[in-house]
């Protein structure tokens, strides 16, 4: 720990001599050409997203959002570009934390805290919060083998140092590459001609000392036989600790919302919020007995050794939650920031068999793993334990209270387990990933096919759960009358069932017999598959009037797989937590499309150029069918320095295999039902299953955009795009909350997903996913770029903004009204505004980049009012984060030593408790949760 505060000492240190360094540098260098050399620094500066241009050190032409590969030809869909230096620079721990800075990509998952027993560490891009399973990710314009059940892929298995650029396309794209591309595609572009050597190793800490990271990467490519056999392998290696639960002072208040006091909001934010019961367990109530000979059990808690001590409610309590006292604080049950360790390993052969043809093989390996902490084996009002008045373990305080109250037969115990250790969760993933392809050139077309096959295999382990039923046969536990040993009441009648008696009352009373007995690892075994071949052809039809109109066609076939096996108990629904359920189930994919691109007008009076782009894909799904989608899009520019955009495309995307054949798998919620005023209940399960009979998705996309580079301010481009995507038959299940929220409102559909006790209190939720709703969703990208002048070569300062507005994102549900959750910040992350501001100076050797992230106000919950929720707007957020660089120009082809420090300023994540059963302070998807991070690394090229 003390080499920690000396590193944190140190980074403090460092970080102000550099700023002042900085600031005494003069401002003023004569301005006057623009730096050629910083000319690819920014894309969009350099060329209009969008535009095909040759990748450094090859001929191929790669656009990402079209099958065609043409020079000069200009996608209209708005298309964001990051080659590998801007990323490293925007945040240099992994791929997926720097694109989580766009604001398009913000919502992407992490290793950031959640709740749950799923999603341990993976990274899974979700463009425009429109849900990850709508975001298709693809490797050099090729799918890649998922990592969950629902199809997504982990980024985290890419090859990162091989990386040459990512391309963001921010609309709809299933007319080119089929399924998923919903909200738009994530392509990753390799730099498959790199030839040398390079690599990179770097460090990082927290400002708190926690968060301690490693990461190092190797990447070799040789050419041989006169170039015509190029060889490439990459490796990397990455693990970070972690940030422990209650490791920050705003994550340790016990934040969380409570039903509020008669005459008030509903449900109140406060600090210090506990769930009521206790470590050592404490008792709610009797039972059998009179009203007032239950109560007088009421409040009684177990300290060490079972010694009977009063329970202090706090300063306020409602039926399941309390302000204060000796209640169970959430807050401390999971880590800030999970740990995570992972490998990829990378290699491809390719091989010019003539001039014109050529064959290659790729191959690449990837794990990561995780554990980390979920939650305690609890019993709360929804699952508490019944202890009976002849359990043998009563603390002799207890038994004569229940001698002089003989009408009372049972008491009901609530109690947060920690002995023995939190449930943690362990996954443990392994993906391997084989492609074997072709190109060439036949009769002046090109053609290149391919076969891939991919498989992940994941073990996810729940350990330390609880066995309910052992655990209800443990508590029940009594004298044997034959010998005076305290045993469970079953080994009276069955003495060889191996019932261990748990000793309840007091922290640390259950024996290690107890625990062993009571406890048991809860094992899903998950396999998931995926083999595609595909043939493209694409080239020049004719000469037309205004250009060469060309035209790409190809077909694709596609099978997904998953099967998923668990073990007995979790198969009879005995542990407290998941309760997975095997199944196993695939389809199959036949596609076939047409691309074109015709030049309407050339070098005419308002009318530079002219271009329309179309594409055609016809689908056949296995399970639910033909369906085709489209994409027919105008590039005009009028004048050399504008140009403008439009698209309108109909995209698909099909349910997943999770959606299609779950068989079940229980998670716990907490709901606010309104049909008992309101009370806020927490720990009540539900459970999910798959629906066979779902249709694919159906959205219609429309983008109108402009491209202004003005010649008279060199250096300089602006572009904007407005958006409007409309899903059709959108795939999803209601939440806990929402399904209670549209039963209340009188939606009939969700009031069948609810179970009520005699009592009519929510004892049970169900949840499938349907085709229910209707999705709408629009907003503005903006992205201006500025390369400054200077007369000095040497110098150079790129300044780069990205600017999004989402207008509307609203979700229909029949029997229910729209619900419009743009501008909604504390239960999701949908701010109205994001941006993200970059400037990159470089001073001969010396680079200084600045990067300032911007994340909107709004509201806390927009279903919500002020007599609701008292928590009406969260405040907006800003991030600054620097990056110091020099580079050492002798030492092979370039090095460079760098710092980094993220969050400068350790700026606090706003306050913003969420809504489930364990208190979470802020919105972990949307703010920065780690505090101020040092960062120091050393990268080389030979």
């Amino acid at each position: 720990m003390k080499s920690a505060v000396i590193a944190s000492k140190f980074g403090k240190s460092l970080l102000l001599g550099s700023v002042a360094a900085f600031v005494a540098v003069p401002v003023a260098y004569g301005q006057a050409a623009p730096d050629a050399a910083a000319a690819a620094s920014s894309e969009q500066g350099a060329i209009d997203a969008g535009d095909t241009a040759p990748d450094a050190g090859t001929s191929d032409i790669v656009v990402t959002g079209s099958r065609i590969g043409r020079t000069g030809f200009t996608t209209p869909t708005p298309v964001t570009v990051l080659n590998a230096d801007q990323l490293s620079k925007a945040a240099p721990s992994t791929i997926a934390d720097s694109l989580r800075t766009l604001p398009a990509l913000t919502a992407t998952s992490g290793p950031q805290r959640a709740t749950g027993t799923q999603g341990g560490g993976q990274s899974f891009l979700n463009l425009r919060n429109l849900g990850a399973v709508r975001t298709l990710t693809l490797l050099d314009g090729r799918r890649f083998v998922a990592a969950s059940q629902y199809g997504t892929v982990d980024v985290n298995l890419l090859p990162a140092g091989l990386v040459q650029r990512v391309d963001v396309v921010t609309g709809g794209a299933s007319a080119a590459y089929g399924s998923d591309a919903v909200a738009g595609v994530v392509n990753f572009v390799l730099d498959t001609k790199f030839e040398g050597l390079k690599g990179e190793v770097s460090t990082g800490i927290a400002d708190e000392g926690d968060n301690q990271e490693l990461r190092g990467s190797l990447t070799g490519g040789i050419a041989l036989a006169d170039s015509r056999l190029r060889l490439l392998g990459s490796a990397e290696y990455y693990r970070n600790k972690g940030i422990l639960e209650g490791e920050r002072a705003w994550a340790r208040r016990g934040s969380n919302l409570i039903n509020g006091p008669a005459g008030g909001p509903a449900l109140i934010a406060a600090e210090d919020v506990r769930a009521i019961g206790s470590n050592g367990g404490m008792i709610s109530t009797g039972n059998g007995g009179s009203a007032a000979q239950n109560a007088l059990f009421r409040g009684i808690q177990f300290g060490p050794g079972g010694t009977v001590l009063p329970y202090n409610y706090g300063s306020y309590t409602t039926a399941t939650q309390q302000i204060g006292g000796d209640g169970f604080n959430t807050e401390f049950l999971q880590e800030i920031n999970r740990p995570l360790e992972r490998a990829a390993f990378f290699g491809r052969a390719e091989y010019e068999l003539t001039d014109r043809w050529s064959v290659f093989g790729e191959a690449s390996y990837g794990w990561t793993y995780t554990r980390y902490s979920t939650s305690a084996n609890r019993h709360l009002a929804t699952n508490p334990i019944t202890i009976r008045r002849d359990n043998a373990f009563l603390p002799t305080p207890l038994r004569t209270l229940l001698d002089a109250n003989p009408q009372v037969t049972s008491l009901t115990m609530l109690r947060w387990s920690i002995e023995g250790g939190l449930a943690d969760v362990s996954v443990d993933t392994k993906t391997d990933r084989y492609v074997t392809g072709f190109a060439g050139e036949l009769g002046g077309l090109k053609v290149n096919g391919y076969y891939q096959h991919g498989r992940t295999r994941q073990q996810t382990d729940v350990i330390n759960n609880e066995i309910t039923p052992n655990f209800t046969r443990a508590v029940d536990a009594v004298v044997n009358p034959a010998n005076g040993a305290i045993v469970c009441r079953s080994t009276l009648t069955d003495p060889t069932n191996g019932c261990a008696p748990f000793n309840p009352f007091g922290v640390g009373s259950p024996s290690a017999a107890a625990l062993a007995y009571t406890r048991g690892l809860s094992r899903t075994d998950s396999v998931f598959k995926e083999d595609v071949a595909a043939i493209n052809i694409s080239g020049t039809l004719f000469e037309g009037w205004a250009g060469p109109i060309s035209f790409a066609t190809g077909g694709e076939y596609r099978k997904e797989q998953a099967q998923l096996a668990v073990d007995p108990l979790s198969q009879a629904g005995a542990f407290l937590f998941a309760n997975p359920q095997p199944w196993s189930g695939s389809y199959n994919v036949k596609e076939g499309y047409l691309e074109t691109v015709i030049p309407l007008l050339k070098d005419l009076p308002f009318a530079r150029e002219l271009e329309f782009n179309g594409a055609v894909r016809y689908t056949d799904y296995s399970t639910s069918g033909g369906v085709t989608t489209w994409k027919a899009g105008l590039s005009w520019t009028p004048v050399s320095s504008l140009r403008l955009r439009a698209t309108r495309s109909r995209d698909i995307r099909a349910p997943n295999l999770s959606e299609l054949f779950t068989s079940g798998r229980t998670q716990s919620a907490t709901v606010v039902d309104p049909f008992k005023n309101n009370v806020r209940t927490s720990g009540i399960f539900i459970t999910t299953t798959g629906n066979a009979n779902l249709q694919p998705e159906r959205a219609d996309t429309l983008t109108l955009g402009a491209v202004f580079q003005p010649s008279f301010v060199p250096g300089l481009s602006i572009s904007a795009d407005y958006y409007d995507i409309k899903i059709n038959d959108a795939i999803g299940s209601l939440s806990a909350q929402q399904g209670v929220d549209q039963c209340f409102a009188g939606n009939q559909l969700a009031c069948g997903f609810i179970t009520r006790d005699a009592a009519g209190n929510i004892s049970a939720l169900t949840a499938y996913p349907i085709n229910l709703s209707t999705l709408v969703t629009n907003g503005v990208d903006v992205e201006l770029s500025y390369r400054v002048p200077f007369a000095d070569m040497s110098n150079s300062l790129s300044l780069r903004s990205i600017i999004s507005y989402v207008g509307k994102l609203a979700t229909t549900t029949p029997g229910s009204p729209s619900i419009d959750r743009a501008g909604e910040v504390g239960i999701n992350s949908n701010p109205h505004w994001r941006v993200n501001a970059q400037a990159d100076f470089t001073h001969g050797n010396f680079n200084w980049f600045n990067q300032l992230r911007f994340i909107g106000g709004g509201r806390y919950d927009n279903t919500k009012g002020p007599q609701a929720v008292s928590l009406q707007h969260i405040k907006p957020q800003a991030y600054w984060d620097m990056r110091f660089a020099y580079r050492f120009e002798d030492l092979g082809k370039g090095a460079e030593m760098y710092f980094n420090v993220q969050n400068v300023l350790d700026q606090e994540p706003p306050y913003a408790p969420g809504e489930g059963s364990i208190a979470v302070a802020t919105n972990t998807q949307l703010y920065d949760t780690f505090g101020r991070v040092y960062r120091v690394g050393f990268r080389f090229k030979f």
